[in-house]
């Protein structure tokens, strides 16, 4: 083959590469415009055979295993591996949250922001906050009658107490105000038994 020949031919390659390199570069960019931003919660998801860990909004290539609250450990190969050893590959588009639950990447691993965000441009309107009163804390009838009661025993408690200091300070005094003592006290006394 001639130099003359070769020329146009390396040119035609040439410009076939350039061309597929601008489309390629064009199609990734419309794919990146076109994926919105979300932000998820701090765990690993699997997508595109992918195994990938999410720490502060951040998404980055898992490369050493990761342990999760329940004991589970995700291996970078997308094996999990259980407390007791059994294991299972992460299916495609599911995630861990950090307590070690598998849920689904798309819906369960966002934020509340993007969550708030995502009903905010499907629907138009701004996010409404509910207000909801606390419920009244009040104390069932049944509650308050043996609250009653208890009370109404340690008054009479502290009444017999007093009584039972007088009997016992009272040696010098007269037999019926000793008497009168003691039948108070077996009064208070017989109020007490149930």
């Amino acid at each position: 083959m001639s130099a003359s020949s070769v020329l146009p031919r390396l040119l035609f390659c040439g410009s076939l590469l350039l061309a597929a390199a601008t489309s390629n570069r064009a199609a990734a960019q419309s794919i990146n415009s076109t994926v919105p931003t979300v932000d998820l919660k701090d765990g690993a998801y699997r997508r595109n055979g992918l195994v990938m860990r999410l720490q502060a909004g951040q998404a980055s290539r898992l490369s050493a295993p990761m342990q999760f609250d329940n004991g589970l450990t995700l291996r970078p190969d997308g094996i999990m591996v259980s407390k007791n050893g059994t294991r299972q590959l992460l299916e495609e588009g599911k995630a861990l949250n950090m307590q070690g639950q598998i849920v689904n990447l798309r819906d369960d691993m966002k934020t509340a922001a993007d969550i708030e965000r995502h009903d905010q441009q499907v629907t138009g309107a701004k996010p409404t906050v509910v207000s909801m009163p606390a419920p009244s804390q009040t104390v069932a009838p049944e509650v308050l009658a043996a609250l009653s009661r208890t009370e109404a025993r340690l008054a009479t408690l502290q009444q017999l107490t007093v009584l039972l200091n007088e009997r016992t300070s009272s040696t010098g005094s007269t037999a019926s105000q000793t008497q009168a003592l003691d039948t108070r006290i077996r009064e208070l006394n017989a109020k007490l038994r149930p």
